[in-house]
């Protein structure tokens, strides 16, 4: 056996720090919580959240359902905000006596107090006059923001059909 050392001869291999791989092991389980603990919040925050308040918007909405005789064009849902669309369209241009209070009597339902039979009736009036006014209502429902705005925004020759508005938009939940 001339060729090989014989055992025991020739230098012993460094010996490696330990306490630099325990380092290393404990920096990556370290960055790999902060990774999962960030994608959580993320994900609780930008998906989790924004659907809960979606859908308790959309259960706001429903409980108040729609004015009476009026029509629905549809629910438009957002991270921020829920809005729905009423329409009644007054046959030749006449509208019910009674247009006024039935809004009134849903916004009421709806929550909003300060509503006022008089103010109803005047924006029924002056509603469907192309540029006539707009009339607001905020009011908080259930821990969101409720707004009601009237419109009558289209121009119609005189014995024409003609809509009245209603824009509901509920955002800003707690």
């Amino acid at each position: 056996m001339a060729g090989l050392p014989s055992a025991g001869s020739g230098s012993a291999p460094p010996r490696r720090s330990t306490g630099l791989r325990v380092l290393f092991v404990l920096l990556a389980g370290l960055l790999a919580t902060g990774l999962c603990a960030g994608g959580g919040i993320a994900g609780y925050l930008g998906w989790w959240e924004p659907r809960q308040d979606m859908a308790e918007r959309r259960a706001i909405l429903a409980d108040w359902g729609r004015p009476h005789s009026f029509t629905s064009d549809g629910l438009v849902e957002g991270d921020d905000a829920s809005s729905q669309v009423y329409r009644f369209t007054c046959p030749q241009g006449r509208c019910p006596v009674d247009l006024g209070e039935r809004v009134h009597d849903w916004l009421v339902t709806a929550g909003a107090q300060d509503a006022r039979i008089e103010d109803l009736t005047r924006c029924v009036a002056h509603g469907f006059q192309y540029g006539g006014p707009t009339c607001t209502w905020t009011w908080r429902a259930n821990g969101c923001r409720a707004t009601v705005t009237t419109t009558g925004l289209d121009k119609v020759p005189s014995g024409w059909d003609r809509p009245l508005v209603l824009n509901v938009r509920i955002r800003e939940c707690d």
